[in-house]
């Protein structure tokens, strides 16, 4: 079983990053920043294609998406999570495309919850934004009078709310199966724990706490640390190396147990790694 998760940095229906994730063969993708996902694509994946909704109101041009080859898979209807805060809930209804998760079934009756993710690098919330509108232009208004305390993260140094804590409430909801569950959650979460440096700004609070769910990072559980995603195009283009892990794959201990390779990259051709400024992350499962 091969999963792959990716920001194709909006791929539109013409994009040749399509090319390369066809080349790649996931049995499951999860895919951020796609503008529209080709027949070519459509025609052997499922596909729960979500278009991001803005805090402001208006839809974005990109969306995000869970694929499951057809030949192998079939897709069911929504991930069962739900958070014990109404607030949390009311932010995923009204706010879609940042967090799509649907369950997926193989021809052996296995079932997986498949969970795209993608945090953007904007918050949800930041107290004290009512006295600068200005600056914050785009925050949740619906938040106004909410105690975010018990969701936000504890860290000293972090004055915002983020999607990562939405998602983590999210499951949290369904923590109660969530150990012996299979549950994929893979995404660009927009979190490095490089940021938390020289001041801690909670990014690893956000892994311990998927970590507490029984959701472990393939990337760091196969490699024994943090293996960089992430680049700027600047940085690309003086030939820097990528500097930080964004994207990642949390698995249950079921789907750990049998995971078998991590390649970041996907073994794609070094031109086509300039594709994104994200490198795809490809885990092969027994």
């Amino acid at each position: 079983m091969r999963v792959l998760t990716w920001n194709m940095n909006t791929a539109a229906g013409w994009s040749e990053k399509w090319k390369s994730l066809l080349a790649m063969s996931p049995g499951i993708a999860m895919l951020q920043e796609v503008n529209g996902v080709p027949d070519a694509v459509s025609e052997r994946y499922h596909v729960e294609y979500v278009k991001a909704s803005f805090l402001g109101g208006y839809e974005a041009k990109f969306g995000t998406a869970v694929l499951a080859r057809k030949s192998d898979w079939t897709m069911g209807p929504e991930v069962p999570w739900k958070s014990e805060h109404d607030w949390v809930n009311r932010i995923q209804e009204r706010f879609p495309g940042w967090l799509v998760g649907r369950q997926v079934e193989n021809g052996s009756g296995d079932r997986y919850m498949a969970v795209s993710v993608y945090s953007p690098a904007w918050p949800v919330w930041c107290k004290g934004y009512e006295e600068a509108p200005g600056k914050f232009p785009a925050l949740c208004k619906i938040l106004d009078g909410v105690d975010v305390t018990p969701v936000k993260l504890k860290a000293p140094y972090q004055r915002y709310l983020w999607f990562t804590e939405i998602l983590w409430s999210l499951l949290k909801g369904a923590a109660a199966g969530a150990g012996a569950s299979k549950w994929i959650v893979a995404g660009d979460f927009n979190s490095s724990v490089l940021f938390d440096k020289p001041r801690n700004r909670g990014n690893g609070e956000i892994i311990a706490r998927l970590n507490a769910l029984g959701l472990l990072d393939c990337v760091f559980q196969y490699h024994g640390e943090r293996e960089p995603t992430f680049w700027q195009f600047a940085m690309k283009a003086k030939n820097y190396p990528p500097a930080h892990q964004l994207d990642y794959v949390y698995v249950s201990a079921p789907v750990l147990a049998r995971l078998r390779d991590v390649a970041l990259g996907g073994g794609l051709p070094e031109k086509d790694k300039w594709r994104s400024d994200h490198l795809p992350v490809v885990c092969d499962f027994r």
